[in-house]
């Protein structure tokens, strides 16, 4: 398909479509134009998206976001009679995108009903070795554990294990486990320093303190990890007969599917085994690898990182992904069910960048403006359609 190049007047004609400043009549002109042709299609969601890039980007803004902000931002200063509100300054302008973008959302026919759906938010249910249960929402503070101990629950750095506090007699390990449910994430320091982030739905059995021979935790869903090196013992992620032995390293590993564990190295070293009978394998960083622990299948290949742990990162990055996995992640995040009326719709691919907490309208109505998906939202339940 040929690439359509849009003259200066059709880019200020659409760009005033997607922030909804024509009337109706021009309105049903540019949807009759988008529809024309397969290149005028392409031509609009490729505006379209340099729009959102606008609001969504972040810490890469001024790379993404040149070329766009020279297209919107020129179309925007030939209106300023019209929107005396604007301002010359960039960042005014990036803002007043959104407004557009909400605007138009407004005043035409949402096809995404109101709803009670939250952003992920930071929870997590901590279980003692003893059994108890503690909310970490509603118990900030110190817990002493049977060994003595100190478990710190801090409302903004998650939760911490005192290393300093072990009596010298303490032989046997004692476990804790955090459980994360479906719209949370957690973060925590373990007794040796590593670092974990959890993702939702998402748990994580590790002892209190590290006084074996080697460090073994046990991830049911996905973290990431920044492992604290001490090569007199090695530190394991054990995944049913998953295992992932680090040599002081950075890496995500999303362990829900015992067909399916993936592991990506973002520094330093990893082994793995598919399972008990499968040779070790190294990871360089850079690199996926996919592991099926029935067969003991395994692949790796070389990936963007960024869009493995942009999550950790509170933003939300998808490449050339399909449909069904995107709506996966969502149900987990945003805490929602999700039904598809049309299987075919299963297969369509996106590509999206936006902060992690956005309202989750956000990212529907991109996607219905760059696909024929349509979303339904009635309490906490999406269906996904076709237009």
């Amino acid at each position: 398909m040929r690439k359509q190049t849009l003259n200066r007047e059709t880019e200020e004609w659409l760009t005033a479509y997607i922030l909804g400043q024509l009337d109706e009549e021009e309105r049903r002109k540019a949807k009759a134009w988008i529809e024309e042709t397969p290149e005028n299609r392409s031509a609009y969601e490729s505006l379209l998206r340099d729009c959102l890039r606008i609001r969504w980007a972040q810490e890469d803004r001024r790379i993404q976001t040149v070329k766009a902000w020279r297209r919107v931002s020129a179309a925007l200063q030939r209106k300023r009679r019209r929107w005396s509100h604007i301002a010359a300054a960039a960042s005014v302008a990036c803002v007043f995108v959104l407004a557009g973008v909400l605007l138009s959302r407004k005043e035409t026919p949402a096809p995404v009903a109101q709803h009670t759906i939250q952003p992920i938010h930071t929870q997590a249910t901590l279980i003692l070795s003893t059994g108890k249960a503690v909310n970490l929402i509603d118990s900030p503070g110190d817990i002493k554990e049977q060994d003595g101990s100190v478990v710190t629950v801090d409302s903004a750095a998650g939760l911490r294990y005192d290393s300093l506090a072990v009596p010298a007699t303490q032989t046997a390990p004692i476990y804790n486990k955090i459980i994360v449910p479906r719209g949370g994430e957690y973060f925590v320091t373990l007794a040796d320093g590593t670092q974990v982030w959890l993702d939702a739905e998402s748990e994580l059995e590790y002892p209190v303190q590290f006084n074996t021979d080697s460090r073994q935790v046990k991830l049911k869903g996905k973290a990431y990890f920044s492992v604290t090196k001490d090569e007199r013992k090695p530190f394991v992620v054990r995944a049913n007969e998953f295992a992932l032995r680090v040599y002081g390293t950075e890496f995500n590993i999303e362990a829900r599917d015992e067909r399916h564990i993936e592991t990506v190295l973002v520094e330093g070293a990893v082994g793995f085994r598919a399972n008990g009978k499968t040779a070790e394998q190294r990871l360089r960083p850079g690199q996926l690898a996919v592991a099926n622990t029935v067969t003991g299948e395994t692949q790796i290949r070389k990936v963007n990182v960024a869009s493995y742990v942009a999550w950790k990162n509170r933003e939300i990055v998808f490449e050339n992904e399909r449909l069904d996995r995107i709506m996966d992640e969502v149900a987990r995040w945003y805490d929602v069910e999700v039904f598809f009326q049309n299987e075919e719709l299963k297969t369509l691919r996106f590509d999206c960048n936006m902060p992690r907490y956005a309202d989750i309208q956000d990212l529907f109505f991109f996607m219905e403006q760059t696909s024929d998906a349509r979303f339904s939202v009635s309490g906490k339940t999406v269906i996904v359609s076709k237009k």
